[in-house]
């Protein structure tokens, strides 16, 4: 996956919060799921629940995962980074732990960086996440706000987040809690400065707590073949929390993947997959800063706003090879409710449609980690290059 955290916009502070959720969960799609006693990025073999010292210097060596960061769009020009994570499985029946580090540059002089963990244990029925971070981003719009007008400025953001969940009971049930807290101040020159106080989008502090309920019926958490992923969750942001102003986001996510076995072929020893996810966000007396984005590949964070946004998005995953792989991609979105303007927006006139295309390598195959390369065109002149590291969900 990119790294989407590091492309700050205007949208509101839970963009932060689930854009480093997907961060992290991404890296950790990295390291490999546990089969038996063999787990991606750490071996462990137990012996009455005590690791073998036989395998203790393999299983350090193994710990850590790197990797560089790239994209290209129009806002934030070519961004550059890394991401260093240490992995660790506690209990051979549970999912990877992770602890990572991100940076990010681009070459509009902006700057970013956060610091994350992602928590399994209790044989995954406990998954705690939490998450640190921090940018200095200088945005360059070819068509500020859908204005049509070009403009620059320059965004202050830190935020800090947790999830944590809980499983009721067999059968893949999940709930939880989740909070966040952000400050985030936008400024910009001239006619762009004035239209951002016009519109009420010159940032603001904001604190929210929420509450999680998920169904999670996949096969893997990092590379699933089959099952899905449905949650909904939400933010209640208030005054009393710290917050500038009190409003409500709500989020209904669902994922789901097949494998097309009868399109495997021996020669590359995977299966091609194809996932599906629908994603909704809604909010209830949102300031404008706190309205829903186009949140599909190939368009700017924060470009496009409205108080709701929908979308579907199917993303192919087929093998050539052993390491090879060609990935493609489809989906559109759509925008309703008002607009940053207080214009009443519907399905019919503002749809978002998004397509592309890409390769991706298998970097260890036992480990499933995977880079992918990726093209990605929306509407007009809406498009982007990623190189993600891991699958987009």
């Amino acid at each position: 996956m990119i790294y989407p955290m590091f492309k700050t916009s205007r949208g509101a502070s839970s963009l932060r919060l689930l854009v480093l959720f997907s961060f992290f969960s991404t890296v950790l799609s990295a390291a490999p799921t546990p089969t038996g006693s063999t787990t991606e990025g750490v071996q462990l073999e137990e012996t009455d629940g005590v690791p073998d010292a036989k395998n203790s210097k393999s299983d350090e060596e193994k710990s850590w995962l790197i990797t560089p960061t790239l994209s290209a769009d129009p806002k934030m020009g070519t961004n550059v980074g890394g991401v260093i994570a240490y992995v660790k499985q506690f209990g051979s029946e549970s999912t990877p732990s992770m602890l990572g580090l991100a940076v990010s540059y681009s070459d509009t002089d902006s700057i970013s960086g956060g610091i994350g963990a992602q928590l399994y244990w209790g044989a995954d029925s406990r998954r705690l996440t939490m998450l640190l971070g921090g940018a200095e981003i200088n945005n360059e719009y070819d068509d500020f706000l859908g204005t049509g007008q070009t403009a620059e400025t320059q965004d202050s953001m830190h935020t800090v987040g947790f999830r944590y969940l809980h499983q009721l009971r067999e059968g893949g049930w999940f709930a939880g809690i989740q909070g966040v807290s952000t400050n985030y101040a936008v400024g910009a020159d001239g006619l762009a400065d004035g239209m951002l106080n016009l519109v009420g989008l010159s940032g603001f502090d904001a604190t929210g707590l929420g509450l999680v309920l998920q169904h999670d019926t996949m096969d893997q958490q990092r590379a699933p073949e089959s099952g899905h992923l449905l949650t909904f969750h939400n933010f209640a942001y208030r005054e009393g929390l710290g917050g500038e102003s009190s409003f409500d986001v709500g989020y209904a996510d669902l994922r789901w993947y097949r494998a097309i076995e009868r399109l495997s072929s021996a020669r590359s020893n995977r299966q091609p997959v194809i996932a599906l996810q629908i994603k909704s966000r809604f909010t209830s007396d949102a300031p404008l800063s706190g309205y829903s984005w186009v949140s599909l590949p190939g368009y700017t964070m924060g470009n496009y706003l409205s108080q709701h946004f929908t979308h579907l998005l199917v993303d192919g995953r087929f093998p050539l090879s052993r390491k090879l792989g060609l990935v493609a991609f489809g989906g559109v979105g759509c925008q309703f409710g008002d607009d940053i303007a207080g214009r009443n927006m519907d399905c019919s006139d503002n749809t978002y449609p998004s397509v592309g295309l890409g390769v991706s390598y298998l970097l260890d195959e036992a480990a499933s980690i995977l880079i992918r390369l990726e093209l990605a065109k929306g509407k007009s002149d809406n498009e982007a290059i990623y190189l993600r590291f891991g699958h987009s969900f």
